[in-house]
């Protein structure tokens, strides 16, 4: 049920939000920036006191992040978004990041 509740937030939010958050999440991942690697990191100080967070229920979709090893494999329950993506984009920002 837990699969089935994440693919299901993966698709409310893309419908809502559209496609760029992800990939401009995705791009900021896969070419770190020194400023968007700063910025993801405070984000992930925050993350890792909520609720939401997350291991990622679906094997094949766990993003490792070596750089960020506290959000590795994580998802947010709340939106469905890889924290790995989510924290290195800006487009659609967390309601509990204040950074």
């Amino acid at each position: 049920m837990e699969r089935v509740s994440s693919i299901i937030k993966k698709v409310k939010t893309i419908s809502k939000n559209g496609i760029e958050p992800v990939q401009q999440g995705i791009n900021n991942f896969n070419i770190p920036d020194e400023t968007i690697e700063e910025l993801a990191k405070k984000r992930a100080e925050i993350c890792a006191g909520c609720e939401f967070m997350k291991m990622e229920p679906i094997s094949f979709l766990r993003v490792k992040d070596t750089r960020i090893p506290l959000i590795s494999e994580q998802y947010c329950v709340k939106c469905g978004c890889e924290l790995p993506y989510k924290l290195r984009q800006s487009i659609e920002k967390c309601e509990k990041w204040n950074v």
